[in-house]
């Protein structure tokens, strides 16, 4: 698998979630009240390619082309792991443990990979 074309389609995504989640702030600025919800199903949905990337990297060269992208991929899992934990635990939002879900799986995976390619170094 192309380490590169999930990483789009990652970024892709995380730039869609991030502008899902500041719609309804915008509506209500502009429009004096709130039109659309805060994101639940779409934020979980989103969610789930954050992990694949990692998941996919499994030799040596495709986790030094995983290394270019690790700042955002870290950054937007842990983005996902926050919003999905606050909307669940705090909004009752159920389907938001997906994305917890996702968040943590792929720092996990990511982190399991940085070892195995600081292990290889050595």
């Amino acid at each position: 698998m192309n380490i590169e074309r999930w990483s789009l389609i990652f970024k892709l995504c995380l730039i869609a979630a991030l502008l899902r989640l500041s719609f309804p702030m915008m509506t209500e600025d502009i429009l004096d009240r709130q039109i659309l919800a805060f994101p639940t199903w779409e934020w979980s949905l989103f969610s789930l390619t954050s992990f694949i990337p990692a998941l996919l990297a499994r030799n040596p060269s495709q986790w030094e082309e995983l290394n270019h992208h690790v700042v955002i991929l870290a950054g937007g899992m842990l983005f996902y792991l926050v919003y999905g934990l606050g909307g669940a635990i705090f909004a009752g939002k159920l389907i938001l443990w997906v994305a917890a879900a996702a968040g943590s799986i792929g720092l996990l995976a990511l982190s399991l990979v940085y070892l195995k390619g600081r292990a290889i170094v050595r």
